[in-house]
């Protein structure tokens, strides 16, 4: 398989790729070779991270992509990649790590691993599930979901310091039936609480939030990912709630990132040497209309709430995603991706978005303009000498007649970045300089049930729209289980004005308010309204403790002008809730302890 994955086609005629996409997502037509009924490893992992320093430095002969989550058969493929051709190459620290891998994806590989622990002590020390049975039919594993977060903030006009804990207590299953399905569900319980007041949804610190239930001095929480893999043919199919990330960077992405909660979706997959193929159909959960969400009140199915017992039910609205993403190997050191994503509602499925091969602007179109398509082109250069380029660039709309006008409707974002390994010769360190702009309005729209986010946050880069943002991040690995980072970030944002009579003079800098009647229509202006800048430096360390077991301390200062005050700061603060606006430094330091990925 691995010698499959590392053919590339160096030209492909469009109606070639069209039929082949038809028979692969039929299910039909192919030997089947690479199908891949294994379930995929948490976007959190540290796996991500190594195996795109090595495809940096040249030393693993396939592509990665940027089609994440991985499974955990994409997973051994590279590793068995790495053996067979770079192994040698590495670093003792990487070599290290590599054997880590090896252990825990054992099964993958075909190597004994996991059966060999008798005892709990002895899968801890090897970063093995705690639980594993076997039955002819299949196996199933499971273990724990452990996490503290600890946060301390001062500065800022804060008269106190101010502190927020998070607890998080669950478990994960996974396991196969047979050689044909796949599964793995994971749960998690998780309380906030410090020393601020929780009476509205955006007194909480945590953002990856779904529905939350607020009790004065803490908060809690759950969220859920379930789902089932199995392959058609050369097509692998996952269906239930998972996580999606797309695109060349290494943490977030214009299009889709994982800032936002997990939601359903079926997803299919397939690959044809150098080209690969992601369609999705997912359902999406509107910003919740509920007494402790101010910025949401009034954006429930009015047609659909009713009263029974003396109490008013408000139903969510109806909302989906759509998304498809195609990613080309056109040389050993070069892939081009191609993505559309969009979000619709107030009524059910539409068949020609469910379309995986449908160009959605054209589907729009068909459909009425009443959507919200996102349309992506992103370039990532590898030429494997220790440097890595990419480049994003997102139309999330486009005024046809004035595509080179100030028009609101022309909303574009980029991002490029460069990894640099082993900077100036320091071995086992790391370089990313990463730029991103968003333009104005981006992410919004007029019909808030199309805003580009899941429950109130955003699908795509946590950055606000009429925003731009330098950052530098240097790591250094000192053994296997010990390594620094340190980070300098700088930000501007021109965000919406509420003026003394409580209307608000809309620049377009916050997703959450679409245009309106009587908002500037004809031009737009970078970074206009409130401008806020911020510059933060960061440093922090991480210990791996066992393979499973991680603790980190970081600490961060940031500079701000401009910027909102706390305690109502955040992006999900309607803006006549805020506290109010200032200049001042800000000190956070952060501990996490956590013991196994979500």
């Amino acid at each position: 398989m691995v010698d499959k994955m590392r053919k590339r086609l160096k030209y492909m005629p469009l109606e070639v790729l069209s039929r082949w996409c038809i028979v692969a997502l039929l299910g039909g037509g192919g030997t089947g070779a690479n199908a891949d009924s294994s379930v995929n490893v948490a976007l959190d992992h540290w796996v991500y991270g190594y195996l795109q320093r090595l495809e940096t430095e040249g030393k693993l002969p396939i592509d990665v992509g940027g089609i994440k989550p991985y499974s955990r058969n994409e997973i051994a493929i590279f590793i068995n990649a790495i053996d067979e051709v770079g192994a040698r190459k590495l670093s003792n620290i990487q070599e290290a790590e590599l054997d880590l891998l090896r252990d825990e994806f054992a099964p993958e590989l075909g190597t004994r691993g996991h059966d060999q622990d008798s005892t709990w002590g002895r899968r801890l020390r090897r970063g093995h599930p705690l639980v594993l049975y076997r039955a002819k039919e299949g196996v199933l594993l499971a273990d724990l979901l452990l996490r503290q977060q600890s946060d301390r903030f001062d500065g800022r006009q804060r008269q106190t310091a101010e502190m927020v804990y998070r607890n998080r207590v669950g478990g994960m299953i996974r396991g196969a039936i047979g050689d044909q399905i796949g599964f793995r569900l994971a749960f998690e319980q998780i309380r906030e609480q410090g020393s601020r007041d929780y009476t509205y949804r955006h007194h909480m610190f945590e953002r990856r939030l779904e529905v939350s239930q607020l009790k004065g001095n803490l908060a809690d929480f759950h969220e859920g990912t379930a789902y089932l893999s199995f392959a058609l043919g050369p097509v692998n199919v996952q269906m239930g709630k998972d996580e999606v990330a797309w695109g060349p960077a290494p943490g977030q992405n214009l299009g889709l990132s994982s800032n936002a909660p997990s939601f359903n979706m079926v997803r299919l997959k397939s690959r044809l040497g150098a080209f690969r193929l992601v369609a999705l159909s997912a359902e999406l959960k509107p910003c919740p209309d509920r007494p402790d969400s101010p910025l949401c009140r009034g954006l429930a199915d009015s047609a659909a709430t009713y009263i029974t017992n003396g109490i008013s039910r408000p139903l969510d609205r109806k909302k989906y995603l759509a998304a498809h993403r195609l990613e080309v190997a056109l040389a050993p050191w070069l892939d081009l991706g191609f993505q559309e994503v969009v979000v619709y509602g107030d009524r059910g499925l539409e068949l020609s978005y469910v379309n995986p091969l449908m160009f959605y602007w054209a589907a729009q179109s068909y459909l009425g303009d009443k959507d919200n398509v996102m349309m992506g082109l992103d370039l990532d250069i590898h030429p494997g000498r220790g440097r890595r380029y990419y480049l994003a660039y997102v139309v999330d709309d486009l005024k046809k007649a004035g595509i080179f006008s100030d028009d609101f409707a022309n909303k574009f974002s980029l991002q490029a970045g460069l990894e640099w390994a082993d900077p100036l010769g320091w071995g086992d360190a790391d370089l990313r300089i990463e730029y991103v702009r968003i333009e104005p309005w981006i992410y919004s729209h007029k019909f808030p049930i199309n805003t580009f986010r899941h429950f109130d946050v955003p699908l795509g880069h946590a950055l606000e729209p009429n925003s731009d943002q330098w950052q530098m991040v240097l790591g250094k690995r000192l053994s296997r289980d010990l390594s620094f980072e340190a980070g300098f970030r700088r930000s501007r944002h021109g965000a919406n004005i509420l003026r003394d009579d409580g209307t608000i003079l809309n620049v377009g800098g916050d997703m959450h308010y679409g245009w309106r009647p009587g908002d500037e229509r004809e031009s737009k202006a970078f970074l206009a309204g409130r401008l806020a800048r911020r510059t933060e430096i960061s440093g922090g360390v991480r210990w791996r403790i066992l393979p499973l077991l991680v603790a980190a301390v970081e600490y961060r200062q940031e500079w701000g002008t401009g910027v909102p005050l706390p305690p109502a700061a955040g992006p999900g603060v309607p803006l006549a809730w805020r506290s109010g606006y200032g200049d001042g430094l800000e000190r956070h330091l952060h501990f996490d302890l956590r013991y196994n990925y979500f």
